[in-house]
C-alpha cells in the first residue's frame, strides 16, 4: 500500500508542470539521461533541472547506467494523469457542445418568430395603404384572399415552430400543441404594437373623411392573430399524428 508520503510525491510531482513534462517524456522515451530530458524541457538552468528531478521519487528512478525511467507508480500516476485530462476535455467538449445547442435553440426561435410576424404586420400595413388610396370600398375578394394570406404566413410559422418543438424539447402531441398555442399567444402580444400604431393613423387619417373604413388595417391583423390562435393546437396536432403514422409505416 502507499503511503502518505508517496501520496503527497505523487500530487506534487503531476502538480507541477516542469515535471509533468519530465514524466511524460519518461513515458515517450522510456529512458532518457539528464542532458535529454534538459533539452527536451528546454532549460540551460543545471540546478533547477536537477531539483525537480530530485522531487520526482518515487516516481522516477534511475536505472544501472545512470538514466532515468518511469517506476511502477510513475506509470500509474501518468495513466491516471491522462485519464484526468481525458475527462476534463471531454467535459469542455459537453459544455461547449451545449452552449452551442442553446444558441442554435435561441437563434431558430428568433427566425421563426420573425417568419411568423411578417405576414400578419404586412397585411396590416397593406390593408391600411390600399384603404387609404382606394377610390370606394375594398372588394369582398380582395379583403378575403388578403385575410387568408395573412393566415397562411402565422401558419407558417407555427409549422416551423412545432418542427423546432419537436426536434429540441418534446414529441409528446398534447405538450406540442400546448407550445404552439403558447406561440401564437407570444407572437399575438407582440402585435399589440404595431395594431396600437396602424389604429392610430388610420384613425388619424380616415376618420373626417371615411369614418366607416377607418381602423381596416388593425383589424385584419387582430383576425389573423385569433386565427392563428384557433389553429395552432390543430396543427401541432395534424402534425404530431402525421409524424406517428410516418414512424409506423417505416417500421
Amino acid at each position: 500500500m502507499v503511503e502518505t508520503s508517496e501520496y503527497d510525491a505523487i500530487f506534487a510531482a503531476l502538480k507541477h508542470p516542469i515535471r509533468r513534462q519530465i514524466l511524460l517524456l519518461l513515458e515517450q522515451k522510456g529512458e532518457a539521461s539528464f542532458m535529454d530530458i534538459q533539452n527536451a524541457v528546454g532549460t540551460t538552468d543545471t540546478g533547477l533541472m536537477s531539483y525537480h528531478l530530485r522531487e520526482l521519487p518515487p516516481l522516477v528512478e534511475q536505472s544501472a547506467r545512470g538514466k532515468y525511467r518511469l517506476s511502477e507508480i510513475g506509470q500509474t500516476s501518468i495513466a491516471l494523469f491522462r485519464r484526468v485530462e481525458q475527462e476534463k476535455q471531454g467535459t469542455s467538449k459537453a459544455v461547449r457542445r451545449e452552449i452551442e445547442r442553446w444558441v442554435g435553440i435561441i437563434v431558430f426561435l428568433f427566425l421563426i418568430v420573425g417568419v411568423a410576424l411578417m405576414a400578419p404586420l404586412t397585411v396590416g400595413i397593406y390593408m391600411s395603404v390600399e384603404n387609404l388610396v382606394a377610390a370606394s370600398d375594398l372588394s369582398l375578394g380582395f379583403m378575403v384572399g388578403t385575410y387568408l394570406a395573412g393566415l397562411s404566413g402565422m401558419v407558417l410559422g407555427i409549422i416551423l415552430f412545432v418542427f423546432y418543438d419537436r426536434h429540441y424539447f418534446t414529441k409528446n402531441i398534447k405538450t406540442n400543441a400546448i407550445h404552439s398555442l403558447i406561440f401564437a399567444a407570444g407572437i399575438s402580444l407582440l402585435l399589440v404594437p404595431s395594431v396600437y400604431l396602424t389604429y392610430g393613423f388610420e384613425m388619424a387619417t380616415l376618420s373626417l373623411a371615411s369614418p366607416s373604413r377607418a381602423g381596416l388595417g388593425w383589424l385584419f391583423m387582430i383576425l389573423v392573430a385569433v386565427s392563428s390562435l384557433a389553429s395552432a393546437p390543430l396543427v401541432a396536432y395534424s402534425m404530431g399524428k402525421l409524424a406517428k403514422r410516418h414512424k409506423a409505416g417505416a417500421s
